[in-house]
């Protein structure tokens, strides 16, 4: 019994594990190494639309923009830097000023910010106007003046409309209870003046994000919707061909996508990668007139293999509808632009479940871990608060929750190692019911029973522990895969813990990746394995186990430094718990052995 539970508690959590992590062998060369470059491809031109009367302005078309001509306003605190310009007044980048671009940038990351919206075509905030024709959107870039500035505090651009008419778009840090200083507020203002305007269909960018190393698979990659309630993601894959499975699930290139609004409103709508996430988060009144979000490719590199154009970013256009305003009258856009790292915490205590956006994973893509991933976050935040001068403060984190989990699981992992233990010293007596009742398999089990229950041993001890570590593993996989905050975090040798660890100078050996922890991983959880008796699994069947343990390094061996660090603890600890649990063992009373079963007279006849 044991040895069956034992195996299909060890198949059960290593296919789990598998499958969770089998996009892992695929990923590219660690964040130390340089990215390939990416070969921008021209993009189709962008037709020309007539400029509706409301608007009053040329459609430029990006491709044709004069980017000496628009001059560029900064509004800037400790955290963030919007460079804003005057061509459209929207927003060509934000610095994230305590974010480093790269990884040998680390320690200033105050002269080498993360740039959100560098990659961008168009500013983020850009207004569109939508192509009735296509439905696709044609950018509105009227030229702005600054109406209003206090640095450090506020922006006002202001461009005319006709009649008298004027567009104001106003930026400022927010302030207030529910305040952080990645959030910015804004406010885009249609006033018309002695003659009135019609009624028009407006765009306005997302901005964009590039993929990350990390995310070879573009999970987190895209842009999303929140209605209160769902939370809906449109990711590359859609704007890249795909052959199936075996042909199932092909499909060609989307140019665009529409996703329409359902019966919620939606509270905000984002675009985020790996690590960063730019939120808007509309008020209540602009809600109501949001109609939609069209979805297109951002950034583009031509793949010498497959000879063709693959997508690598999205942007999002969101849509509202402006009703006709009769002189005099005005109308407004409000919202708030969270731009910065998706940390669960910060975002949560904005409201409005800006904590979707972070997209804790789920078990076989149904079973949902986001619970578990949530309370994993807290804890390491705790966790990494006592060390608030430590460089290593996230990897000291990572190794103090080891030691909390394993304090939790060791009465659970200390009964498994007791009942092998006991189970090893009977399997004499075992062998030997097994033999006598071979025939009878239903008084074999009773038999076996009342063995169990003579010497106390638990036929089932040695699945639950295996069993228990399925959902731990898998929160948190998804929770360091997740996690903003270790970016670029050092521990030891390793460089980023985000991802999997190399020693600085020694990133690979012939083109070969070299890992450390996956290795040092292995031999812990072989070493594990040849302490732990096992009565029951002799020759094949041993083998098969020992293969097991050699494999799962492998499927792992380019998982983020974060999870590796903590399966390298679980399996030390546990080799300690090993020795602690037999040399307890040693001190107390040895039950004296059960006497061996007669033998049948089948049995002695047969041997005669």
């Amino acid at each position: 019994m044991d040895k069956k539970n034992t195996t299909i508690g060890i198949v059960l959590i290593l296919s789990a594990i598998g499958l969770l992590f089998w996009n892992s062998t695929q990923q590219p060369a660690p964040v130390s190494l340089p990215r390939p470059p990416v070969v921008r491809q021209p993009d189709a031109p962008v037709a020309v639309a007539p400029a509706p009367a409301a608007a009053g302005q040329t459609v430029v078309p990006v491709e044709n923009l004069d980017a000496g001509a628009a001059k560029t306003v900064v509004l800037a605190n400790d955290t963030l830097q919007v460079s804003l310009t005057t061509r459209g007044g929207g927003i060509e980048t934000i610095g994230l000023l305590q974010q480093a671009d790269t990884l040998e940038h680390r320690k200033t990351p105050a002269e080498h910010p993360y740039l959100f919206n560098a990659e961008g075509k168009l500013p983020a905030l850009a207004l569109s106007l939508e192509d009735v024709a296509t439905g696709q959107s044609v950018p509105w870039l009227p030229e702005f003046s600054v109406a209003e500035e206090i640095p450090g505090e506020r922006v006002t651009l202001e461009a005319a409309l006709p009649g008298g008419g004027k567009v104001l778009r106003t930026y400022a840090f927010s302030s207030g209870e529910n305040s952080d200083p990645h959030l910015l507020k804004f406010r885009t203002t249609f006033k018309a003046g002695d003659a009135a305007l019609p009624a028009m269909s407006l765009r306005m960018n997302t901005g964009t994000l590039p993929p990350t190393v990390g995310d070879s698979h573009n999970q987190f990659l895209g842009v999303a919707t929140y209605d209160g309630d769902t939370f809906h993601k449109t990711g590359v894959d859609m704007f890249n061909p795909s052959s199936g499975f075996w042909g199932m699930g092909a499909r060609a290139a989307s140019p665009s996508v529409l996703v329409p609004r359902g019966v919620e409103t939606w509270q905000w709508v984002s675009v985020s990668n790996q690590f960063f996430a730019g939120i808007i988060r509309f008020d209540e009144e602009t809600r109501g007139r949001v109609n939609g979000l069209l979805v297109t490719p951002a950034m583009t590199r031509y793949d010498a293999e497959l000879r063709h154009n693959v997508v690598e970013s999205v942007k999002g256009d969101v849509g509202f509808q402006l009703p006709a305003l009769q002189p005099g009258q005005e109308v407004a856009l409000g919202a708030t632009y969270y731009v910065g790292p998706r940390e669960h915490n910060r975002l949560a205590n904005l409201g409005g479940g800006q904590e979707e956006v972070v997209q804790f994973g789920k078990l076989f893509w149904v079973i949902s871990v986001a619970f578990l991933c949530k309370i994993f976050v807290v804890i390491l935040g705790g966790l990494h608060s006592l060390f608030p001068d430590s460089p290593w403060s996230w990897g000291l984190a990572i190794i103090s929750l080891t030691v909390l989990i394993k304090a939790i699981t060791w009465p659970l992992v200390t009964t498994q190692q007791r009942s092998a233990e006991r189970m090893r010293q009977f399997q004499g007596p075992m062998k030997d019911i097994r033999e006598k009742y071979k025939d009878d398999p239903r008084k074999m089990q009773q038999e076996m029973m009342k063995l169990y229950q003579q010497h106390k041993i638990n036929p089932f001890a040695g699945c639950l522990p295996v069993l228990i570590q399925i959902p731990i593993f898998t929160g948190l996989f998804f929770t360091f895969q997740s996690l903003a905050q270790l970016r670029f975090q050092s521990f030891l040798w390793i460089p980023d813990l985000s991802m999997p660890d190399v020693i600085p100078g020694l990133e690979t050996i012939g083109g070969f990746p070299i890992h450390i922890l996956p290795v040092f991983m292995g031999v812990t959880m072989l070493l594990n394995m040849r302490l732990t008796p096992m009565p029951n699994v002799e020759g094949q069947q041993k083998m098969i186990f020992y293969g097991m343990m050699i494999m799962f390094p492998i499927i792992c061996y380019k998982m983020p430094a974060a999870l590796m660090l903590y399966y390298s603890v679980q399996n030390c600890l546990t080799i300690v718990q090993t020795f602690v649990t037999r040399r307890r063992m040693r001190n107390e009373p040895q039950p004296e052995p059960a006497t061996p079963a007669p033998k049948s007279k089948k049995t002695a006849r047969r041997k005669k």
